[in-house]
C-alpha cells in the first residue's frame, strides 16, 4: 500500500471534486477498493470474538486460518462494524458470516488499540474483544487450547487470547470466592 501523506495535498479544484464524489459513496455497499481507501486515513472499529468451548474441562478458542493480501495466519472471528449496528447485531453478523455460528450471548472483555505500524495490519484498528456464547457447528476453523496456539497465529490475536485467558481466570476466581459484584458492575 502506498504511503499516505500526513496532510491533505489537494488544490482547491481537487478538493471540490473529491467532496462532490465522496457524497456519492454509500455507507452500506462501498465496494472493497473504496472501503480500503480509507484504511490509511481513519482507524476502523473491529469486533473480535472469542468463542470458547471446553474439552476435558480445558478452555479452547475457535480460530480459522486466513491467507489474503491483508492477513495470513490463524485468528479468531472478527469484523468491522457497519453503520447503525448494535453490539449484538454486529457480533452476530460477523460470527455467522465467518464461521457459521449463531450468537447466543456476548460479554465485553476490553478495548484494544492496534496500530498498523506496530502490529503489521493494513490499517489502524480499534477493537472490542468479546467473549461469545454461540450455538451450532463450525463451518470454518477449529478449536485450540488457550495455552497451545498454532505457530502462525497472528500476533495481535495471540495478544488478544492472553486477555481472554486472563478474563476467564479472573471470572473463575471471583465465582469460587463468592464474588458476584466487583464494585463496577456485576461480576461475569
Amino acid at each position: 500500500m502506498e504511503q499516505q501523506p500526513e496532510t491533505t495535498e489537494l488544490d482547491q479544484a481537487e478538493l471540490e471534486l473529491y467532496l462532490r464524489l465522496q457524497k456519492k459513496v454509500g455507507w452500506k455497499q462501498t465496494g472493497k477498493a473504496v472501503f480500503e481507501s480509507f484504511f490509511p486515513i481513519l482507524p476502523f472499529m473491529c469486533s473480535e470474538q472469542a468463542v470458547i468451548r471446553y474439552f476435558n474441562k480445558i478452555p479452547h478458542v475457535l480460530m480459522w486460518h486466513r491467507k489474503d493480501e491483508n492477513y495470513e495466519g490463524w485468528h479468531m472471528p472478527g469484523g468491522y462494524i457497519l453503520r447503525g449496528e448494535s453490539e449484538l447485531e454486529w457480533t452476530s453478523r460477523v460470527l455467522n458470516k465467518e464461521v457459521g455460528l449463531e450468537l447466543k450471548r456476548i460479554e465485553f472483555i476490553r478495548w484494544l488499540n492496534h496500530r498498523a505500524d506496530v502490529w503489521g495490519l493494513p490499517n489502524h484498528q480499534l477493537a472490542c474483544l468479546f467473549l461469545c456464547d454461540a450455538a451450532g457447528e463450525v463451518t470454518k476453523g477449529k478449536f485450540f487450547p488457550l495455552t497451545s496456539l498454532p505457530e502462525d497465529t497472528m500476533s495481535h490475536h495471540r495478544q488478544m487470547i492472553q486477555h481472554v485467558r486472563a478474563y476467564l481466570i479472573r471470572r473463575e476466581t471471583m465465582r469460587k470466592s463468592g464474588i458476584f459484584r466487583d464494585g463496577f458492575d456485576r461480576a461475569p
